[in-house]
């Protein structure tokens, strides 16, 4: 009864030639490579089982049978005929079930299924790897989708063991661990730098004395207080929302030390500002920049009517920015009143960040600023830049890019590495949250609640019962007046909301720092459009033009429909979130839950949940409508977004919101919710901070000296990093070998001493360094320099350029002892030996180019292309194309597409092609510095070799020279001088303009830096001169 080969022929006699056709690869069970059989299962102990069910979809014929077989006994160790056998019924095939009980542990299990004809033959799935299971639990559920078919892996084939996952699960450990200890502790001072400190002022009228108070709690105090003193209004000139953020960083305090330094807002006398800043920091520790009245009104106003309207992407059509800039009066102001707030740190500061509470703007727009050279550096000087959202910090990068020729890269932890004269800046955007915490248990007081029922009887009393709400305050970038349109084309496009939908719009006014009305116009633009609004649809709109305090602020919001925010520009509105945690105010979901909603159906889609339908503890269910240039629609969920230029398209954003089913907001206002508990401006703040730390982690990795980095000074010009790594080659360590050497060898790279042939990456030349004109002092400096160094006895001195030989004759042309000089040019094609005549060049070999023709025409297609770029043809060895003066960006990604384009066509030529700073260049083989640098160390070397050998260099072009010295360094410890005597060799290998990186040992970042350098050797070798000349009178 039954066959030969299936699992009823229980005899044992078949072999596996009887179980498989002959020559079939899929059924040979002995040639297939399969999973070795776990020991531990053949040693009959007795182990926990889970209880496995394997689900697959197989196509079958009538009469085939699913077999499941591996690496276990269960599964009848890779022998179909005691493997697991599926089954399945009319209604569920092509779906085949089976269960079987497996041992229960950490090895993988493989398996895979076998189709068994109704004759005898095996069908193996051959496509796919092995599958993989892990029993553990009680119960597994395998669903393997189609027959041969790879499904998802649940595990690696490469974990055989639970040790590698130990070992992963150590590693991710001990990164954890390493983020916790960057995280803010006790041993760590922070010191906030903000212009105007998170206080108010109030001053008594009788006494003149001053009182202080944090923002937060004074903020449900609108009216005078009732002991006669007077509330000094804070000019609001810093925005709320910064305040808001600034102070909460108190919380920090919990876990190290805060010091909060900026302005007071107020005019203090002078005789009472030691006794201020005493109180202030005894109190509360606050550190109080004191400035004149007028020095602190122009400083505002240059930051609000010139630098903040640029920032917003406003760019400048008058002639106030010309007129702030022409003098530099208010720019040196602007930059003198910055040092005061750098002052009380200056002497405790090491780490610094810097987040951007405003948009940063385009590349075009930023141009626009007459001094945005010294603004980007001065940024700079940061070890972490922190913006609200990617947008801006791309348009940063690019203006980095664009201006000051800087390339970044992505860095660990989500980062963008930029490299700045050798300091490497961290960017990354994180935005701002809210206290969540402190909101949600405010919203729970009595005065709140009592104020919510207050503002549902002002809206009955309207008889409105769709409610929109703006918090804005009255300029222009808040887009009230855009807002107003919007509104008001709702309004005409859909009827049936005429009478019962209102805008409840809050405008803040504001003042400048000399207490006058700012952006009049505006004021009155607004009041006229509310106005001819009101006349043509009565009780539209309602328009209140004072700061709310916070109880009075969520009372409404938690009565309103949607919150409408249609901002020009913003960088940090925390109204939406307030907006959001409103909802909670009186409900009883104040821990962990979303609030009461009602979610009936009957009121599911024809309007939002009015007042009537709502019991004391539920809140209508509120939608945020943003303007898509705000920083925060990009990052809370849920939120409809809006172009507020498009007022019809803008207006039907306000309808689809209202319309919006009520389980669609039950679930966005579940998001929104989680989002802002999460995340805090606590959390954030821990973050930044925790980022800055590790940040500087990676700079001391990088060989950076940060113990010697100064603070930030926005507007504060520095020019360089100078001494802040600890590569850096220091000039006494290079005089003291050098004063010691008997034989000398100097090898410079010519290159960094002039500007590029293509341009350094930016188009605008106006501080371009210009080190290489014969007009420069600078230039004629290091010549005089070099003119000492090449008289020294054992001196042997090397200029390698990539230029053509006559563009570096006539560069040096104004040396007089250029016979004394090695040159090289043409990256070592033609070479002169010191003490050769001028017309005397030698060649490394000669260089047949037929492939430059082939090169030529595809870099002048790319030129084409590129505007700015242009090609090299003069030089014989090499043909290069620079993109230099072209947009940086886009010649970037031409010249990454030309290199991969040249070396595809001349992979079979003697050629090499190479990517430099800002050009292309396809070279002879053979023909680099480091070919003529080791020709020349071996030269030197058969005299006897130099015990002191100094290599400059800029690019990574430079780096075969630099492997070429470091190697002699390796090879020669010590060499021989004519007396016989043995001298340490002592060698320094040195980048210009960067960190040191691959075989260079130290670096300098300036090109003063190197004249500052080479005339300390020049002072060291005149002073030899002058003691062999007095030996010699002697």
């Amino acid at each position: 009864l039954s066959r030969q080969g299936s699992r009823e022929d229980v005899s044992g006699n078949a072999s596996p030639a009887v179980l498989s056709r002959p020559g079939s690869r899929e059924n040979d069970l002995a040639g297939r490579p399969v999973a070795k059989v776990n020991a531990s299962y053949l040693c009959g102990h007795e182990n926990a089982t889970t209880a496995v069910h394997l689900t697959i979809a197989v196509e079958t014929e009538l009469g085939d049978r699913i077999i499941a077989t591996g690496s276990i006994p269960a599964m009848g160790n890779w022998d179909p005929r005691s493997g697991v056998e599926l089954t399945t019924v009319p209604g569920q095939y092509p779906v085949w079930n089976a269960n079987f009980m497996a041992p229960s542990g950490s090895s993988a299990v493989e398996y895979k299924y076998v189709i068994v004809r109704d004759d005898g033959e095996y069908v193996w799935e051959t496509s796919i790897d092995n599958r993989m299971f892990t029993a553990e639990g009680a119960v597994l559920h395998l669903d393997d989708g189609h027959f041969n078919v790879e499904s998802v892996k649940l595990l690696n084939k490469e974990f055989a063991s639970v040790d590698r996952l130990r070992a992963i699960k150590s590693k991710k450990i001990e990164k954890i661990e390493a983020f916790e200890a960057a995280k803010p502790g006790a041993s760590d001072s922070i010191f906030v730098v903000t212009e105007r400190l998170p206080l108010t002022v109030s001053k008594n009228a009788a006494t003149g004395k001053l009182s202080f108070e944090w923002l937060s709690f004074a903020a449900d105090s609108t009216g005078q207080p009732d002991d006669g003193s007077e509330v000094v209004k804070v000019v609001r000139s810093a925005s709320r929302h910064a305040g808001y953020v600034v102070e909460n960083l108190r919380e920090l305090r919990a876990q190290c030390r805060v010091i909060f330094i900026g302005g007071l807002g107020v005019d203090v006398p002078r005789e009472q500002q030691d006794a201020v800043a005493e109180e202030l920091w005894g109190t509360m520790q606050c550190v109080p920049v004191f400035l004149e009245p007028e020095v602190r009104a122009d400083y505002e106003d240059f930051c609000h009517s010139v630098l903040k309207p640029v920032f917003h992407f406003v760019h400048p059509t008058t002639r106030e920015m010309q007129r702030a800039f022409s003098s530099e009066d208010r720019w040196h102001q602007y930059v003198s009143v910055n040092r005061e707030y750098v002052k009380p740190v200056l002497q405790h500061f090491n780490d610094d960040g810097f987040f951007f509470n405003t948009p940063f703007p385009s590349s075009e727009i930023f141009r626009a600023i007459p001094k945005r050279k010294e603004a980007l550096r001065s940024l700079l000087n940061a070890d972490m830049i922190c913006f609200h959202c990617f947008s801006y910090a791309r348009h940063f990068l690019s203006c980095c890019s664009g201006l000051l020729g800087l390339e970044h890269r992505p860095a660990k932890c989500g980062m963008i590495s930029l490299n700045f004269n050798g300091h490497h800046v961290g960017v990354r955007a994180c935005h701002v949250g809210i206290d969540a915490e402190t909101i949600v248990r405010r919203l729970q007081e009595p005065n709140v609640l009592q104020q919510k029922h207050v503002w549902a009887g002002k809206l009955r009393e309207l008889d409105k019962h769709v409610v929109l709400v703006g918090y804005d305050d009255m300029e222009p970038m808040s887009g009230i007046t855009l807002k107003l349109r919007a509104f008001r084309a709702m309004l005409r496009l859909f009827p049936e909301y005429r009478e019962s939908a209102v805008l409840m719009q809050v405008a803040i006014p504001l003042h400048d720092a000399r207490g006058n009305l700012a952006f009049p116009d505006y004021v009155n633009e607004v009041q006229e459009l509310v106005d001819d609004m009101n006349l043509t649809y009565p009780g539209s709109v309602v328009i209140m033009k004072q700061k709310m305090s916070f109880t009075d602020r969520v009372a409404l919001f938690s009565n309103a429909d949607i919150l409408v925010n249609c901002a020009v520009r913003h960088g940090l509105s925390l109204v939406p979130f307030e907006f959001v945690l409103a909802r909670l105010a009186g409900s009883d979901a104040v821990a962990d839950e979303a609030p009461d909603i009602d979610a009936s159906p009957t009121a599911a889609h024809s309007r939002p949940a009015t007042r009537d339908d709502l019991s004391p503890k539920q809140n209508k269910m509120g939608t945020l409508i943003l303007s898509e240039f705000t920083a925060c629609s990009h990052v809370i969920p849920g939120a409809l977004r809006t172009n507020p230029w498009r007022e019809e398209e803008c207006a039907r954003v306000f309808i689809k919101s209202l319309r919006q089913p009520a389980h669609e907001r039950e679930h966005w206002q579940q998001q929104q919710l989680a989002w802002c508990r999460h995340n805090t401006v606590f959390r954030w703040a821990v973050n930044i901070l925790t980022d800055m730390k590790m940040e500087r982690a990676t700079l001391l990795e990088n060989g950076e000296d940060v113990a010697r980095t100064s603070c930030v000074r926005v507007g504060l010009v520095k020019s360089s990093y100078k001494e802040m790594s600890s590569n850096i080659l220091q000039a006494h360590l290079v005089n003291a070998a050098y004063n010691s050497a008997k034989t000398r060898l100097l090898l410079l790279d010519l290159d960094l001493l002039t500007p590029p042939k293509g341009g350094i990456g930016g188009n605008v030349q106006e501080d371009k360094p210009s080190f290489g004109d014969d007009l420069s002092s600078n230039w004629t400096e290091f010549l005089a320099n070099l003119n000492q160094l090449v008289k020294e006895p054992g001196n042997m001195v090397f200029l390698l350029s990539s230029d053509s030989l006559q563009g570096v004759l006539e560069l040096l042309k104004p040396f007089k002892s250029i016979e004394k000089l090695g040159l090289a040019a043409e990256d070592g094609y033609y070479y002169k030996w010191p003490g050769s005549p001028v017309d005397r060049w030698d060649q490394r070999q000669q260089v047949k180019a037929q492939w430059k023709e082939v090169c030529s025409l595809l870099m002048h297609t790319y030129k084409e292309r590129t505007t700015g770029s242009w090609v090299d043809e003069d030089q014989v060895a090499s043909i290069t194309w620079y993109y230099g003066d072209s947009n940086l960006e886009f010649g970037q990604i031409q010249a990454k597409e030309l290199l991969s384009q040249l070396k595809e066509t001349l992979e079979h030529m003697p050629v090499e092609v190479v990517l430099g700073k800002c050009f292309v260049r396809v070279r002879h083989q053979g023909v680099t510095k480091g070919s003529l640098v080791s020709h020349i160390i071996q030269h030197h070397s058969s005299r006897g070799g130099a015990d002191f050998v100094l290599c400059l260099g800029d690019d990574s072009m430079d780096e075969d020279m630099f492997n070429v010295v470091r190697d002699y360094q390796h090879g020669a410890q010590y060499v021989k001088d004519k007396t016989g005597t043995q001298q340490q060799v002592k060698v320094f290998t040195c980048t210009v303009g960067r960190q040191p990186a691959g075989p260079a040992q130290y670096c300098l970042y300036t090109l003063e830096d190197v004249t500052s350098l080479v005339g300390g050797l020049s002072l060291v070798a005149k002073k030899k001169t002058e003691e062999c000349n007095d030996v010699g009178l002697v």
